[in-house]
């Protein structure tokens, strides 16, 4: 009688002790759900101007990404320069739209427009400008490639990260 009393108590507390796991689980899949609906927020909220070298101005929503190969560089960044001329490189076989992000201001990011512009489209915009936070960009450099439906395929802080290109 003693044993099955004891198995009894073994069995409610494996069972206390699942019930304890299983509100702990489901209290942080709430976080993860409520910190992804942030970010949607913040990307659905991304909707400012962007300021072009040329000094013209567009709206976020008139950047056509489908297709294209997107960099983000900082003149601030060691790492950034030592994979521009990969990027480069990458983009002049790429056979969709290139975009550049030049993070910074117009004067210190003067000498990576001139080079990226050779390739890309280059946009200037600070850091939390309305293209890193439409990518989630935290870093750099950053690369992505992008199909024709506007989905990011590949991406990566290396140029490793995305596919090579098919030799003729």
């Amino acid at each position: 009688m003693s044993v099955l009393t004891a198995a009894v108590v073994v069995v409610g507390i494996l069972c206390v002790l699942d019930l304890l796991l299983s509100f702990g689980i489901i209290r942080r899949l709430r976080e993860q759900n409520e910190a992804l609906r942030d970010l949607r927020e913040k990307q659905a909220a991304a909707e400012p101007d962007i300021m072009l070298p040329a000094g013209s101005r567009i709206e976020l929503s008139d950047v056509d990404v489908s297709g294209a190969l997107v960099g983000f560089f900082s003149p601030n960044c060691e790492p950034c320069k030592e994979r521009m001329p990969q990027f480069i490189e990458y983009a002049t076989g790429h056979r969709g739209k290139v975009l550049a992000v030049a993070a910074g201001g117009a004067e210190e990011v003067a000498d990576m427009v001139v080079r990226l512009g050779e390739v890309a489209e280059v946009v200037v915009e600070e850091m939390g400008g309305p293209l890193h936070n439409a990518f989630g960009t935290t870093g750099y450099p950053a690369v992505c490639l992008i199909d024709s439906d506007a989905t990011v395929v590949a991406s990566g802080w290396e140029m490793s990260a995305l596919p090579v290109h098919a030799t003729r």
